[in-house]
């Protein structure tokens, strides 16, 4: 059953990333890229990995995850973390929200772009948790749909760009940058299908038949 709340939340979000354009990509490689489609994901990927978890402030998470991205732009999103924490606190303000709590979140919100964080020292649970569901959204399956979609919108004359695309971006080589253990092991699974794919996808197309050379 949908926390009313939270639906409360993701309207506004919705509703603020159309009138600021924001919720569609300004790449024009990348139409298919949903701000708000993202944001439920990252809610859902915070819902899962603090799952069963104990000391985890569920409201505060899941209340960063909704707001986290609501201040991109079509443009000049360098700094939208600011921007997000910036709309969250007049949300909050106007809204009554515990100030304490809406103190919390906006901090999140404001470094939630700094994945470094993840490992920091004495970094919040609940900060780890949301920059880490952050990095989940958009790899493993999902990352080769995206190679695949922007190679098609950028017209790739055969498979072998593809797959070459693929090797680049989905499938490179790049630690684990995860810490609770559930997020560590769902980001080996994810790059352990894009590994499977391209290997497969390697041995579809021949890679390396030097009758490709003629």
């Amino acid at each position: 059953m949908m926390n009313e709340t939270y639906v409360k939340y993701l309207t506004y979000v919705k509703e603020y990333l159309i009138r600021y354009k924001g919720i569609e990509s300004p790449n024009p490689l990348h139409p298919f890229r949903s701000r708000f489609q993202h944001t439920i994901r990252v809610l859902h990927w915070c819902q899962r990995l603090a799952e069963g978890m104990e000391n985890v402030d569920c409201e505060l998470l899941y209340t960063a995850a909704i707001f986290h991205d609501i201040g991109y732009r079509d443009r000049d999103n360098e700094h939208h973390a600011e921007r997000s924490a910036q709309a969250f606190h007049e949300y909050a303000k106007i809204q009554g929200v515990d100030s304490s709590f809406a103190q919390k979140a906006e901090q999140f919100i404001a470094c939630h772009s700094d994945k470094s964080l993840i490992k920091k020292p004495g970094a919040e649970l609940e900060l780890v948790l949301l920059l880490e569901a952050d990095l989940l959204d958009e790899e493993g399956a999902m990352g080769i749909v995206w190679d695949c979609m922007t190679m098609g919108n950028l017209h790739a004359s055969s498979y072998a760009k593809a797959y070459y695309h693929i090797m680049e971006s989905s499938n490179k080589k790049e630690p684990n940058p995860m810490l609770t253990e559930r997020a560590k092991a769902v980001w080996e699974e994810k790059k352990g299908i894009v590994s499977r794919f391209t290997a497969l996808l390697e041995d579809d197309l021949m890679i390396g038949s030097e009758y490709f050379k003629i």
